[in-house]
């Protein structure tokens, strides 16, 4: 019985078949995998090099935090919401401070500004939530629009004299130095003329109102970089210098 025989050039161009499609199966998958991989460690963080000091603003809304996992994360500061207008206290505030001041991190306490309720309202209001408990920051006054103000913003002279009433009373009350925080455009529009005051500018652009000592916050949610946990931040990086950092306060 004679042996069948496969002519080289079929022999060859099955090898050949076979040897492209095993090469292609292996290319898609390491794409994948990198795909994968960048999903994963993807990071919108601004240049370490150039803002090597990363942390977070964290209210009720974020839930139970696991602040020493935070600092390993390489969180290094925390800005925690305290209060809003004359009546407001953040639920988790006096839990999250207790626990965020006991891991070493440094920790800052933001009171979020009403365009509604007067400066010496508010600032009772702080005062009596928070007591002591204001971090070893400057103690932040947040503005953002509500109800219809993003349609009909409010008078920018009376706005930047009750924020100005409002700085003079918590420094007075706690001689504690004060930053203003918001959009570049609320910044801009109702920071007090008068006075040096730092920044914190909430914008996914680089910031281009000047502060020396002052914060960035580039994301509404983002993943702490190089980090496996999952849980979506709203991350800040400080604006100044690592010597600055040492004596911001």
């Amino acid at each position: 019985m004679r042996r069948k025989v496969t002519p080289i050039f079929q022999d060859s161009f099955q090898k050949r078949y076979w040897r492209q499609i095993i090469i292609g199966i292996i290319a898609v998958a390491l794409c994948l995998g990198g795909a994968i991989w960048w999903l994963k460690h993807r990071s919108d963080r601004p240049s370490a090099t150039q803002y090597p000091i990363l942390g977070m603003q964290l209210s009720q809304s974020d839930g139970y935090q696991d602040f020493d996992g935070l600092k390993k994360d390489g969180i290094q500061f925390v800005y925690l919401k305290a209060t809003e207008g004359a009546s407001y206290k953040d639920d988790n505030f006096d839990t999250n401070y207790s626990r965020a001041s006991g891991t070493g991190l440094r920790v800052g306490i933001f009171h979020f500004f009403s365009f509604d309720s007067s400066p010496e309202r508010q600032a009772d209001q702080l005062f009596k939530a928070v007591g002591s408990q204001t971090g070893d920051l400057p103690i932040m006054i947040y503005l953002d629009y509500y109800n219809d103000y993003a349609q009909q913003p409010p008078a920018q002279k009376k706005t930047q004299m009750a924020l100005a009433q409002l700085v003079t009373l918590i420094n007075q009350h706690y001689h504690q130095n004060c930053l203003i925080g918001g959009a570049p455009s609320l910044l801009k529009r109702y920071v007090p003329h008068k006075g040096d005051y730092p920044l914190w500018q909430t914008t996914r652009e680089q910031p281009t109102l000047a502060t020396k000592n002052g914060f960035w916050q580039y994301t509404m949610a983002s993943r702490i970089p190089n980090s496996d946990n999952q849980t979506n931040y709203q991350l800040a990086v400080f604006t100044g210098t690592k010597q600055q950092w040492q004596t911001i306060k």
